[in-house]
């Protein structure tokens, strides 16, 4: 257990430090994934082919299992990279709170010592003096909470990465062990956001901080932000949409709430359905049917309200862009969507995949999978939140190789929907 982050300790820290590790780490892990690349496609597979006997079987064996630990290592090394991102970003807003409590100890004229402890300067204490005092005080204390929560967390999870060295599986090193560095990573984060007991100390941090973190802050975090009393409305009004079309914070809160809901899952591949209703939760409206026949027509988004699966409601009850990957897709970009970098991602906004590569279950220029944007961490990770396979929170950057690994090259789209038919 390390020790606990003092006063002085978090005023010298150089959060600068764990990001460069951070990148380090990352680097190795593109390395290790490489080599794995390098292995698979000069080795292993060669083998197996043109050497068929048990000697060249086994030889090909051999190197399919250095290929898989070297993947295993890469995806735990991207994990690690993860978790030093999370910390080096909370570190850097601990200590700029810590810093604003100092410039707002200057301008009332307190006294701030060695140990963080605070006494007034002059004659006389005046009801606004001790009012001074206590946020100054109280300012130190959310500082040292951020930066100890941040320690707290991060210690323990990269024990447990360095303890998985020798995983031999890229399954478990990816649906584990990177799954649950990426959790932590986004705990950490969340743990640089006051609890908002205290609407002064909310307003105090959040005025601390530079434009730049309140922005990597309301990518990260955009649920607890939009709840947290003490950010200015404003602030909260982008979160939640400007333009009043849709609310963009509840339907992230209902994709991670729901994450794991089976109930909901009502056609054979659920992704793009997880994907629309996340939508409609976040109070997308249907784009009617405009047709004179039964069910929806090829223009129109929407469900039943008492859709259910099945060969024929899921033709009557839902529309033909609501529970495919292209279609939805499509639609979207034809009704006021359109199209953004990754390193312009909002949660909220829509992940596609599209075939790039040999398949020969899905042809190229298909798209065929959805997922929401839940979060985009400061260093500029997607997070994301799908069905079929559930996942909540994971890396978009961590999680690429092995889908083209599976199912060839994909071009991944991300897109912004901004419903132009209300």
């Amino acid at each position: 257990m390390s020790a606990v982050i003092t006063f002085a300790d978090l005023k010298n820290a150089h959060p600068t430090q764990w990001q460069t590790a951070a990148e380090d780490w990352l680097s190795l892990s593109k390395h290790a994934l490489q080599a794995a690349d390098d292995v698979r496609g000069q080795g292993s597979r060669p083998l197996a082919e043109n050497w068929t006997d048990a000697v060249g079987q086994q030889a090909a064996a051999d190197l399919k299992d250095i290929a898989d630990r070297l993947e295993a290592g890469a995806d735990i090394m991207r994990g690690i990279t993860m978790v030093l991102d999370g910390l080096a970003s909370s570190m850097e807003y601990a200590q700029r709170t810590l810093q604003h409590a100092l410039e707002l100890a200057e301008a009332y004229q307190i006294t701030v010592d060695e140990n963080g402890n605070t006494s007034t300067q002059g004659e006389g204490v005046t009801s606004e003096k001790l009012n001074n005092l206590n946020d100054v005080s109280d300012l130190i204390k959310e500082a040292l909470r951020q930066a100890r929560e941040a320690d707290a967390l991060a210690e323990p999870e990269l024990r447990t990465l360095m303890g998985k060295t020798y995983e031999s599986d890229p399954s478990k090193a990816l649906d584990e062990a990177q799954t649950a560095a990426s959790h932590t990573q986004m705990n950490i984060l969340s743990s640089s956001i006051p609890d908002g007991t205290d609407q002064q100390v909310v307003r105090d941090w959040w005025a601390g901080l530079t434009v730049q973190e309140q922005r990597e802050l309301m990518r990260a975090e955009p649920v607890k932000l939009a709840n947290l009393d003490g950010i200015p409305e404003d602030v909260k009004l982008d979160l939640h949409g400007r333009d009043g079309k849709y609310d963009r914070v509840k339907q992230v809160q209902w994709a991670l709430d729901h994450w794991d809901d089976q109930s909901i899952d009502k056609l054979d591949n659920n992704c793009t359905n997880f994907a629309s209703e996340s939508l409609r939760q976040g109070g997308v409206k249907e784009k009617p049917d405009s047709g004179w026949g039964p069910g929806w027509s090829d223009d129109s988004w929407g469900r039943d309200d008492d859709a259910d699966s099945g060969w024929y409601d899921e033709r009557m009850d839902y529309s033909k862009s609501w529970g495919a990957a292209e279609n939805l897709q499509n639609f979207m970009l034809e009704n006021g969507g359109y199209e953004v970098p990754a390193s312009q991602a909002m949660p909220g906004d829509l992940i596609f995949y599209e075939q790039s590569g040999d398949n020969e279950h899905i042809e190229k220029g298909n798209t065929h999978h959805a997922a929401v944007v839940t979060a985009v961490t400061p260093d500029g990770d997607v997070k994301y939140t799908q069905h079929t396979t559930s996942r909540q929170n994971v890396s978009l950057d961590g999680r690429v190789h092995a889908t083209e690994k599976a199912e060839g090259e994909q071009k991944v789209r991300i897109v912004r929907v901004s419903p132009s038919w209300y």
